[in-house]
């Protein structure tokens, strides 16, 4: 058998859930046909349109497209409401020269592409999830539907698209997790500060919350005695115990930064908690250097690895205390190793961030435009807050196990692959999950 790359993907790059499915407008007048992809069940189609940024192609096709496919379905399941079917097709137009970030119309979403262009390794496919969940919102439709419908209050709109975006989407960045001073901190200042107050009041007193007064606004009946029906305060009670919260914890917190804005997670550095529980790291004892065992990551440095289709590895991975951290997903990329394997034992300790979606891609090839769409998948993830059906040592869509052995986030977790001719196995913390065969029917 042909020897192929073995691979460690960072949360939030790897996305697998839905394969992509590459069409062109045959009849499409513009110098740059837009982009058509599907869902992999085939029940959503979204077309980009980067005829005016034929620049953003690539960009869009590679990195966009793999999280729209994969995310619009997850916003459609976690907005429902009663007699409601999301948009089945919606556009993304990239707009030169455009204003602002984006803006949404009904099943239009118009990206401003100077914008974008500044900040395709930051926020730009965060800012198009935000923009999803509005065309899965479609709030307008009660003014159609209801004459007696409500307007509904714009900084929930807009909290709701950012909770799912920051809370749900990208966790891991802390996006809204940084507020200003929390004495003129307002739960209705929309965005990233109405976000951050959803995700307290759904983690606090009600984890449905959302999903009830997003139903409310799209059926025209949203009313402040939602609030009060749900968790048994109104939203002015409400903001004014989170708004304690916050300052309790700026006083304890770091000092603002050069920004003015203080971070609120509550984050003991994981290099820290791996001192203290891994032990003695990135070493081989002498019966495991006479059985043929390798070391991977030596420990000090970023030698034998680098991103895919690059030679070099992005400053998002960094060596620190001993240990291989993605300290910015949105300049790591999927890393991968030097050296090519085609039957293997694979053992590694990993400590996932809270809501952290990663994975391990083996057998993997240059020949497509992402790893996952040239190998199989050993889901990463933190169970309890983590939003992928696939579970952490699951293979990805394909066998999964009755029994969960991971440990929370930010504990370390002992995983083994085995991959052989005659059976390949996934172990979590010494819990055999099953057994498949590389090449079998199924």
């Amino acid at each position: 058998m042909k020897p192929f790359r073995a691979l460690i993907v960072p949360a939030i790059l790897f996305l697998s859930a839905c394969m992509p499915s590459f069409a062109r407008a045959e009849d499409a007048p513009a110098a740059v046909p837009p982009t058509v992809i599907h869902t992999e069940d085939g029940k959503y189609e979204i077309t980009i349109d980067t005829a005016q940024a034929p620049d953003l192609k690539e960009w869009a096709e590679t990195k966009l497209a793999p999280v729209m496919l994969k995310w619009y379905p997850m916003l459609v399941e976690a907005l429902p409401s009663e007699d409601y079917t999301a948009p089945a097709k919606f556009t993304v137009i990239f707009q030169d020269p455009g204003r602002g970030v984006a803006a949404t119309g009904g099943t239009r979403v118009m990206c401003a592409a100077p914008w974008f262009r500044k900040n395709l390794k930051g926020e730009a496919v965060g800012a198009v999830v935000h923009e999803m969940v509005h065309v899965v919102q479609q709030y307008g439709r009660a003014r159609r539907t209801n004459p007696d419908a409500k307007t509904n209050p714009g900084w929930l709109v807009e909290g709701v698209a950012d909770y799912l975006r920051w809370f749900k989407y990208e966790p891991q960045s802390h996006g809204a997790d940084r507020v200003g001073d929390p004495a003129r901190a307002r739960y209705d200042q929309s965005y990233r500060i109405s976000a951050n107050f959803l995700n307290w009041v759904t983690a606090k007193y009600d984890k449905d919350l959302v999903k009830e007064l997003n139903a409310a606004m799209r059926q025209g009946k949203y009313s402040d005695d939602l609030w009060k029906e749900h968790t048994g305060k109104t939203a002015d009670e409400l903001g004014e115990e989170w708004k304690d919260g916050l300052g309790k914890k700026v006083a304890s917190a770091d000092k603002p930064g050069p920004d003015g804005l203080v971070a609120l997670a509550d984050a003991k550095p994981a290099a820290d908690e791996a001192k203290a529980e891994a032990g003695p790291l990135n070493t081989l004892t002498d019966d495991e250097k006479k059985a043929g065992w390798k070391l991977l990551f030596d420990g000090k440095s970023l030698d034998g690895w680098h991103n895919f289709k690059s030679k070099d590895v992005r400053p998002g991975w960094q060596v620190k205390d001993g240990i291989l951290m993605c300290v910015d997903p949105h300049n790591a990329g999927d890393l991968c190793t030097n050296d090519k394997y085609d039957w293997f034992e694979l053992q590694l300790d990993y400590n996932i961030s809270h809501g952290g979606n990663s994975g391990i891609i083996y057998h993997i090839t240059d020949a497509g435009g992402a790893v996952w769409m040239t190998g199989p998948e050993c889901q990463l993830l933190d169970n309890k807050d983590g939003t992928d059906p696939q579970k952490s040592g699951w293979l990805y869509q394909l066998y999964k196990s009755d029994v969960d052995a991971t440990k929370p986030a930010g504990q370390w977790n002992h995983i083994r692959l085995l991959l052989s001719p005659e059976k390949c196995e996934h172990d979590m913390n010494g819990v055999k999950y099953f057994e498949y065969v590389l090449g079998s029917d199924d």
